[in-house]
């Protein structure tokens, strides 16, 4: 869902629960205890096409769509209730009451009905006191005290004893109560542990913050998943293609995203109402070069063809659920609109690679080998088109209709570009990563790969300039301990000289101060900042030669 300030559909991602299995295709025995999940959340999220108006029959129905549509088969696990299914009741001992007539048999028996067809469920509630359906009723009346403010410990045993196996956790009641964001979801989480730790069954755990209180600087270290943005279509709307956009800019952090961790732009909207077979295709582009959770939100019991084959495509959801968990990040943006995506893939010299054209007009775009960290010639495979285009030695160019985006993988050699390299950690042994070519990206230590966002070379004006022409920033020109050290367009300025000194510590010409590892750092996502230098190993660097 989104801030108190947007119409229902925040709830989007709310479900977005559970994803224990680690394998396309390969599920945990329905109602067995639950691993960690190390992919991205696949599954279906009730919100878009029912809004509150849920019961047992359109949950039973959309589980049974999955199944026989192939989805369940092509990796999708997650049924996934949202915001309507709880009328904000309790019993004197303050245990959570629902309406047996929408479900008979209680919450237990929907968890078993999803079980048994081999899938699992996912539930919702929100952080404060009231859910978001009280402050925008949409299918069912505002329903007062449907949050779990009060009642986490209680709340969050209860769904693991329903057999819930992932929970999304809305901020509506937090958002009007003006709860603190951290230390609320950090308080829910311990409780889903306590509650596993009695039950024996994880849940996957979905922060649905909207981004606002920058969860992805937090939530990676007590959430599976959190959203980054506002929902990315309100009920009664029809999808849009900037809003698909807005949400994929606003999820961009790729620090904060590993195996298990996952930036959340929302759930999908292809498939609804208003959106073309390619706007669907370009939107499932950009959310499996991120990485992101796929979650369907469209009606799985009445889809075209066109549409199931698009969410069931094995090559773009290999691309999404990659093992090694990377967030893509832009490689290139040769004109306005332009661009180039590059995600690192397991195994050698393998990439995704979106091109998108955000333009109005069609265009051919260029990735260039020497962004993406292949030298050599490279195989280009066509995503979408399940064509093999042909070797390609430099780059690859292609025509890209205007609004829309070409998913290729790519496989040839990694490799270093010419004239530059890594700047290592002596105490961590990872890389400096500059993410994007945003400016004001943080600068990160990262698994080392061969790849631009890691390729740094030094200049005759002691700049150490990055891929995409950007150069290693004093952010703000800050000269204080802490000063973020973030990538920026180069300018000439001191706070972008860097003096490399014989003993491996790199210091401001404009602060005097040293680039460190903070905290002493060594973990992927440590941020670089300025400090005053001390001879400690987390400010000695190997860096390229001139």
């Amino acid at each position: 869902m989104s801030h108190a300030s947007h119409r229902p559909l925040w709830r989007t991602v709310i479900v977005l629960f559970g994803l224990v299995a680690a394998s396309i295709g390969a599920v945990t025995p329905p109602g067995a205890a639950a691993a960690p999940i190390t992919k991205p959340p696949m599954g279906w999220n009730s919100w878009n096409s029912f809004a509150g108006a849920i019961d047992h029959t359109a949950i039973e129905q959309q589980a049974d769509a999955m199944v026989s549509s192939g989805m369940k088969d092509a990796g999708y696990e997650y049924v996934n209730i949202d915001d309507g299914w709880w009328t904000g009741s309790r019993d004197s001992g303050g245990n959570i009451t629902v309406d047996t007539t929408k479900w008979p048999g209680g919450m237990s028996a929907i968890t078993a009905y999803i079980h048994s067809k081999g899938l699992r469920a996912g539930i919702y509630t929100d952080a404060g006191r009231n859910g978001c359906g009280y402050y925008y009723p949409t299918g069912h009346p505002a329903y007062p005290g449907s949050g779990a403010e009060g009642h986490y410990d209680q709340d969050f045993l209860q769904f693991s004893r329903w057999g819930f196996d992932y929970v999304k956790v809305d901020w509506c009641g937090g958002n009007a109560e003006r709860l603190d964001a951290r230390a609320s979801y950090t308080a829910i989480s311990d409780s889903i542990a306590r509650a596993t730790a009695q039950t024996g069954r994880p849940m996957t755990f979905s922060v649905c913050e909207w981004g606002g209180n920058q969860p992805w600087n937090w939530a990676p270290g007590i959430a599976d998943l959190w959203r980054t943005s506002g929902d990315i279509i309100y009920w009664g709307e029809k999808p849009s293609m900037s809003r698909v956009l807005a949400n994929f800019d606003a999820a961009q952090h790729p620090g904060a995203q590993s195996p298990g961790h996952y930036n959340d732009p929302d759930m999908l909207v292809a498939g609804l109402s208003g959106f073309s077979d390619a706007q669907n295709r370009t939107h499932l582009s950009l959310w499996a070069i991120s990485g992101a959770p796929l979650i369907a939100g469209n009606k799985l019991s009445d889809m075209s063809a066109a549409t199931r084959a698009a969410l069931t495509n094995r090559e773009m959801i290999a691309v999404d659920q990659d093992a090694l968990g990377r967030q893509g990040t832009k490689a290139a943006e040769d004109a306005t609109g332009l661009q180039v995506y590059s995600k690192v893939l397991t195994g050698t010299g393998r990439r995704a690679v979106v091109l998108l054209n955000r333009t109005g007009a069609a265009a051919t775009i260029t990735a260039r080998w020497a962004s993406l960290g292949l030298t050599g010639a490279a195989a280009v495979r066509d995503v979408w088109a399940g064509a093999d285009r042909g070797s390609f030695t430099g780059s690859y160019a292609a025509s890209v209709p205007a609004g829309e985006a070409v998913l290729l993988t790519v496989t040839g050699s990694d490799g270093t570009p010419t004239g530059g390299g890594p700047i290592t950690g002596k105490q961590s042994g990872r890389c400096a990563d500059a993410g994007s070519s945003a400016n004001g990206t943080q600068v990160l230590l990262q698994d080392c790969q061969s790849r631009p966002s890691q390729t740094w070379t030094r200049t005759a004006a002691r700049q150490l300039t990055v891929s995409g022409g950007k150069c290693l920033d004093a952010s703000g020109q800050g000269t204080a301990n802490g000063t973020a050290v973030v990538v920026w367009d180069c300018n000439g300025q001191a706070n972008q000289q860097w003096t490399v000194n014989a003993n491996g510590t790199v210091t401001g010409a404009q602060s005097g101060l040293c680039l460190d590892a903070s905290g002493q750092g060594t973990a992927n996502g440590t941020k670089l900042v300025l400090w005053s230098c001390n001879g400690q190993p987390n400010q000695q660097w190997t860096v390229p030669a001139a």
